[in-house]
C-alpha cells in the first residue's frame, strides 16, 4: 500500500492543481486547448520516441509479449467495444474510446516506478513494453475507429488514411521503432532535447485532465464511468491472468505483465478524447476514479502475487 501511494499521491496532486486553476479562472477554454495541443503535438510524442527508441528491438518483436500481455488488452477492447456498441448503443467514437480507456492503463507514469519499488529496476521492462505496444497497436487502432465512425466530421477513407499518417504519436512510435531497429544512438543534443520536452508529457494531461473535471463530470455519466473503471481494474487483468497462465512469457516478467495490466487509465486517453471531443469530461472522470480504486486493486493484486 505504502508504494502505490507514494506513486498514485503526486499524481492526485497535479490532477488537484489543475482543478484549481479551473476553479480560480487561472485556465480557461482557450488555454486548455492550447495545453493538450502543446502535450499531442509536442510533449508526448517526444516522450513515446524516446521510449521506443531505447527498448531494445527483439524485446519489440516478442512474440510471446504481444499475445500475453497486448493479447489481453487486445481482448478486453474488443469485449468493451461491442458491449458499448450493441448493447449501450453508443456511437463508434464512443464505444471506441470507452475501450481505450479500459484497455490502456498508466504504464509510463506510475507503471514503470510502481515495478521498480516491487521488483527491482531490471523486471520494470513490462510496463516500458507496454507504453509501445498500446501506442502502436491499441492507439492507432481507436484513432481509426474514430476516424472511421466520423469523429472529426470526415470517415471517408482517404481522410481517415490521411488523418492516421499524420497523427503525431503513431509517427513518433515509427520512428522510434526505426531507430530501434538500426540500433542508432540518439545524438546528445537530440536526447537532450526529448529528454526536456518529453517529460512535459504527463504533468501536462494531468493538468488539463484535472481542469476538465469540473462542473459535475464525476456524476454526469456514471453508469458509463463505473462500466468502464470496472473493466478496466478487474476484468482486464483477470483475462491478463488467464492468458499469462497459458503463453509461455519469460518467467521473471509474468507477474510484472500482470499487474501492469492492473494499472488505472492513463492520462494519454484523456488527451485522445479531448483531441477528438469524444467524451471529454466523462473520460477525464475515468482516469480519476480509477487512479482513486486502483490502490486498492493494485495493493490486492500484489498481495495475491506475494509480493
Amino acid at each position: 500500500m505504502a508504494i502505490i501511494l507514494g506513486v498514485a499521491l503526486p499524481f492526485f496532486a497535479v490532477l488537484l492543481c489543475g482543478m484549481l486553476a479551473a476553479r480560480l479562472r487561472l485556465l480557461d477554454e482557450p488555454g486548455l486547448f492550447g495545453l493538450n495541443a502543446f502535450v499531442f503535438w509536442f510533449a508526448l510524442p517526444a516522450l513515446l520516441f524516446q521510449k521506443v527508441a531505447a527498448t531494445p528491438f527483439e524485446r519489440l518483436t516478442d512474440g510471446t509479449l504481444y499475445v500475453g500481455y497486448e493479447g489481453s488488452c487486445l481482448l478486453a477492447y474488443l469485449l468493451v467495444l461491442v458491449l458499448f456498441r450493441r448493447l449501450g448503443r453508443r456511437s463508434l467514437p464512443e464505444a471506441a474510446i470507452c475501450a481505450f480507456a479500459a484497455a490502456w492503463g498508466n504504464v509510463g507514469y506510475m507503471g514503470v516506478p510502481l515495478l521498480i519499488a516491487a521488483y527491482g529496476e531490471g523486471r520494470a521492462l513490462p510496463s516500458v513494453l507496454a507504453v509501445v505496444l498500446d501506442t502502436s497497436i491499441l492507439q492507432t487502432l481507436t484513432i481509426l475507429l474514430i476516424e472511421h465512425g466520423g469523429g472529426t466530421g470526415k470517415g471517408g477513407v482517404r481522410a481517415v488514411a490521411r488523418a492516421v499518417v499524420c497523427n503525431p504519436l503513431i509517427l513518433a512510435v515509427l520512428a522510434g521503432g526505426v531507430l530501434a531497429w538500426l540500433r542508432l544512438p540518439l545524438p546528445a543534443p537530440v536526447a537532450g532535447f526529448l529528454g526536456l520536452l518529453g517529460p512535459a508529457a504527463g504533468p501536462g494531461a494531468l493538468f488539463a485532465l484535472g481542469a476538465t473535471l469540473r462542473g459535475g463530470a464525476l456524476t454526469r455519466g456514471i453508469g458509463l464511468i463505473g462500466a468502464v473503471t470496472a473493466a478496466k481494474l478487474l476484468l482486464l487483468p483477470a483475462i491478463a491472468w488467464l492468458l499469462l497462465r497459458a503463453v509461455p512469457v519469460p518467467s521473471d516478467l509474468a507477474a510484472p505483465l500482470l499487474v501492469s495490466t492492473a494499472l488505472p487509465t492513463a492520462a494519454s486517453v484523456f488527451v485522445i478524447a479531448q483531441r477528438y471531443q469524444v467524451l471529454e469530461r466523462q473520460v477525464a472522470a475515468i482516469v480519476f476514479a480509477s487512479h482513486l480504486l486502483g490502490i486498492l486493486t493494485l495493493t490486492g493484486v500484489l498481495v495475491l502475487l506475494g509480493t
